[in-house]
């Protein structure tokens, strides 16, 4: 797809006993005015679609919806959560976040292509990558940029970057993976969509 731009970016702890250790890698992409972002070994379940100022939601992909073990029914349909987009301010809006907690970083292997978001070994803080948009002709000022601009048809840009806020988390022990839980405003307490990380633990 020509007109596609795409994104690649994952969360790795660089320093310390647990070097090496990463939340997975995510997909941020671009299609004419859509916008959408997903893990790509989170479970395969969930995709955020964005698309333009009129259709904002969260969604199970086809691969689990076409897949002969499914973990969410494909009969319930694929459009899981639709919510209103982010307004503008500035020029500027975060349109969605990926926030993986302490307890989803586990050992595996990293992509050399993907843009590795330096994380902290850390239960009290949280490493989260921000989905930014702009107006056409207006410039993003934040730190931390990781990727793009990705550009809109309607000339509207969609950016990556990265920070890290206070977050308090018990520290948890037996990990065998990780799962997704979406956010939305009005129904979490958050101003932004999002994917939330957690651990996962059996029994």
């Amino acid at each position: 797809m020509s007109n596609k731009q795409k994104v690649r970016f994952a969360f790795t702890i660089r320093e310390g006993e647990h070097a090496g250790w990463t939340a997975g890698s995510w997909r941020l992409w671009v299609s004419k005015e859509d916008t959408y972002i997903a893990a790509a070994n989170v479970g395969s379940i969930w995709k955020a679609s964005l698309h333009g100022d009129t259709a904002w939601r969260i969604a199970q992909t086809s691969e689990n919806a076409q897949s002969t073990t499914p973990i969410i029914d494909p009969k319930i349909g694929r459009s899981m959560w639709e919510f209103d987009p982010v307004p503008f301010e500035g020029g500027k809006r975060m349109a969605f976040v990926v926030a993986p907690l302490r307890s989803s970083y586990l050992p595996g292997a990293l992509d050399p292509r993907d843009n590795h978001i330096a994380a902290q070994d850390s239960w009290d803080k949280i490493t989260i990558a921000y989905i930014w948009m702009t107006e056409p002709g207006v410039n993003l000022e934040v730190d931390r940029i990781v990727g793009g601009p990705l550009t809109l048809s309607s000339g509207r840009q969609v950016w990556l970057s990265a920070g890290t806020e206070p977050c308090s988390q018990s520290e948890e022990a037996d990990i065998v993976g990780s799962m997704i839980e979406p956010q939305m405003p009005g129904r979490h307490e958050v101003n932004a969509p999002g994917f939330l990380v957690r651990g996962l633990r059996l029994g």
